[in-house]
């Protein structure tokens, strides 16, 4: 059962805690079907991309939703695994409560993640960057043909511009009400877009 928090309520999904930390709530970090590779990353030779699958009875195993528990939220991927050695330097927040989602993200992986860095709360209210995708480990196996991965281990969950799972992948709000320190930050953020817009169009 999810954890309850105590905060002020900007969305259905995103709550500010009373410490200033942002909680992300039923965030999708992965889901079944079919993904697209590159041949070398699943150690195939030659060039192009292939169709990998991930099967429900993989990706919702006890043990992939439990490899993904406590694991550290980053702001993009790591170059490497996140370990006790380099956590507080990638980690931005926790993974909690991982399980299977229902209604209308059943065929997802579901997760509330706790965001604890200031940066990377300011892109997800600013809508900035809210991709979701997850850094992990698995084997790969072929079956009549296809790609299938198999024993998914979690490692972090990255936020991202654009995630291979697709943009229902992502942090979701409705009607957010942001709090009088943001509104400077979506200010900000569309004058840039503003001055861009003019230097590309008289640059």
């Amino acid at each position: 059962m999810p954890s309850a928090y105590y905060g002020a309520r900007l969305s259905n999904n995103l709550v500010e805690l009373s410490n200033g930390c942002l909680l992300c709530k039923n965030v999708p970090i992965a889901r079944t079907g079919v993904y697209k590779y590159l041949r070398s990353e699943v150690g195939m030779d030659g060039q192009g991309i292939v169709d990998v699958y991930r099967d429900p009875s993989e990706v919702f195993s006890k043990e992939a939703i439990a490899s993904f528990e406590g694991k550290p939220f980053t702001d993009t991927h790591p170059n490497e695994d996140v370990t006790i050695d380099n956590w507080a330097q990638y980690s931005k927040g926790v993974v909690r409560d991982v399980r299977k989602g229902v209604g209308d993200q059943d065929g997802y992986l579901v997760a509330d993640i706790l965001v604890t860095d200031p940066i990377s709360s300011n892109e997800i209210i600013s809508n900035a960057k809210r991709e979701i995708s997850s850094g992990y480990d698995c084997d790969y196996v072929v079956r009549d043909g296809k790609i299938y991965q198999t024993n998914i281990r979690g490692n972090h969950v990255a936020l991202v511009q654009y995630g291979r799972a697709g943009s229902k992948v992502r942090i979701n709000d409705e009607k957010l009400v942001l709090p009088k320190k943001y509104y400077f930050i979506k200010r900000l953020d569309k004058a840039i877009k503003i001055i861009d817009k003019e230097e590309r169009t008289h640059g």
